[in-house]
């Protein structure tokens, strides 16, 4: 005698864990779309994220920090010099020992290590008027910010007590602490004066080509010259023989979020990040 029961055993005989053919099919198309969404992630090309801040999108408070560091004359146009022209070059360093591997060094290293890079790179196709402008930024926030100048503090060892810090767990990053340790770094690097070719070096790099020499110039805005420089900055690299990925910036409000990251480009439209 048949019934309901067998009928049914005799169903899940034929389609296995599957109720009905249609149950079968429809979880081998998610399986299927899934496993498509992967691939497409694994063959996307690689893109490098840059984010940093905007001025307009600072709020009051934040802007008295960045007038208390930067001076009261001209704080705007200081503040973009610093974040839209020399940082991006600086995160781009970050770019440049992870796609190329790099030398193995603590995180406060490497911070000296790309500003290193970042002012060399300037002192090797910058104006010269901005690099002198850009020295007189840093050292009168190394004296501004904070007490650790007025108390000797040396900015690597302040900076090397916090090497086992987190990105976004940690109270080492605000503007007052570990603005004061990057500020005091690049016054180091600039007052280093290191070459181009000899940063490239240190940084682990030993068959690059330096293109000739030239001044590219930059009127420093917000958004259109930033993201100008970074693709030139990609075009450097490469000619080089150094690899380096199409890069994106994008912005954020958060005054401490000036960072950067590998992503993927998915579908020529989505970001995906790589951490």
């Amino acid at each position: 005698m048949n019934t309901g029961f067998d009928e049914g055993n005799r169903t899940k005989k034929k389609y296995g864990i599957f109720s009905s053919k249609g149950d079968m099919i429809g979880t081998i198309i998610v399986i299927l779309v899934f496993l498509s969404l992967l691939l497409s992630v694994f063959l996307s090309p690689n893109i490098y994220l840059i984010k940093t801040t905007r001025w307009t999108d600072w709020n009051e408070s934040d802007r008295q920090n960045v007038t208390a560091a930067m001076g009261e004359e001209k704080t705007e146009e200081r503040f973009r010099l610093y974040f839209q022209y020399y940082n991006v070059i600086h995160e781009m360093g970050h770019g440049l020992m992870r796609y190329n591997k790099g030398v193995d060094v603590s995180a406060a290293d490497e911070e000296q290590l790309v500003n290193d890079f970042a002012v060399a790179y300037w002192n090797y196709y910058g104006e010269p008027e901005k690099m002198e402008e850009l020295y007189d930024i840093v050292t009168y926030a190394v004296e501004n910010i904070g007490d650790n100048y007025k108390n000797g503090v040396d900015y690597m060892e302040f900076a090397k007590k916090h090497s086992d810090y987190s990105r976004f767990h940690n109270d080492f990053f605000n503007f007052n602490d570990y603005g004061w340790f990057q500020f005091s770094s690049v016054k180091h690097s600039i007052e280093q004066n290191k070459t181009l070719e000899d940063v490239l070096k240190e940084m682990g790099f030993q068959n690059f080509r330096l293109t000739q020499k030239k001044v590219l110039k930059h009127t420093v805005t917000d958004e259109g010259e930033s993201t100008a420089i970074i693709n030139e900055a990609v075009v450097n690299f490469n000619e080089w023989g150094l690899y380096f990925p199409e890069s994106h910036q994008s912005f954020s409000n958060n005054p401490n979020e000036n960072v950067s990251r590998p992503s993927k480009k998915i579908m020529g439209i989505f970001t995906f990040d790589l951490f």
